[in-house]
């Protein structure tokens, strides 16, 4: 691969896009957004296909489900993202917004307790196609589990969602990567999809009010303090 050619600004420019630099290359990585982790055969085909005219001819997935064609040249970006569009694909997933939602199986899995695709199609639509131009302190990252098994491993999330017996327990705080945090559980089990939807919104909401430009939620919430969020989002 050739030698980074291109300038910082357009690099930063592109990774909002969710083009990602294939480091000391001209070549990016580009995210592909599934939605939750679920793509139909017709998308995978395409996906092939963008693969190989415009990439490497690879696809790989992130640990949350969203498809990267890799090795697209910079040369190449502008005729990808047409070809994404005439086919209703985007690009996105990066910079300080609510992520893209992450689920596991639950829906088909002989353990799973809620229709976890369901769920996280809804979470997809209302808050990260719904809230794309919110912009809020840091990244938040929602995860959909089915049931306590913690496969998708929700207490590790901004905000993470279990199936728990007939309800929902929701985990607020959470956090992986460089630095880890295990979220916390609200007390109340939540019943219904309306209360569930409610308290995702609250807690996103609250998190663009009430925290400090490049503050993760569980930071919010230790100098906040735990009852006084969770009051806010469960009233």
């Amino acid at each position: 691969m050739a030698a980074l050619t291109i300038s910082p600004e357009e690099v930063k420019r592109l990774k909002g896009l969710g083009f990602l630099n294939n480091k000391n290359t001209d070549s990016f990585s580009a995210r592909v957004i599934t939605g939750f982790g679920r793509l139909s055969a017709d998308k995978l085909r395409l996906l092939a296909e963008a693969a190989q005219s415009f990439g490497d001819g690879h696809v790989v997935f992130t640990t949350r489900l969203t498809a990267e064609v890799t090795g697209i040249p910079y040369e190449k970006i502008e005729g990808f993202l047409a070809f994404l569009s005439e086919n209703g694909m985007v690009t996105g997933g990066t910079g300080n917004r609510v992520r893209p939602i992450v689920s596991c199986k639950g829906t088909t899995c002989q353990y799973g307790l809620i229709d976890t695709f369901d769920i996280a199609e809804e979470l997809h639509e209302r808050f990260y196609l719904g809230y794309h131009e919110v912009l809020l302190p840091h990244k938040f990252k929602i995860a959909v589990g089915g049931c306590p098994n913690s496969c998708v491993k929700p207490d590790l999330n901004d905000l993470g969602i279990m199936g728990w017996g007939g309800g929902f327990k929701i985990f607020i705080g959470g956090r992986w990567g460089k630095k880890h945090t295990i979220g916390r559980p609200l007390s109340e089990i939540v019943s219904t999809r309306e209360k569930l939807m409610s308290v995702a919104e609250k807690a996103i909401l609250y998190y663009k009010e009430n925290g400090l430009p490049g503050e993760r939620f569980c930071e919010t919430i230790e100098r906040i303090g735990f009852e006084t969020v969770e009051k806010a989002i469960l009233g």
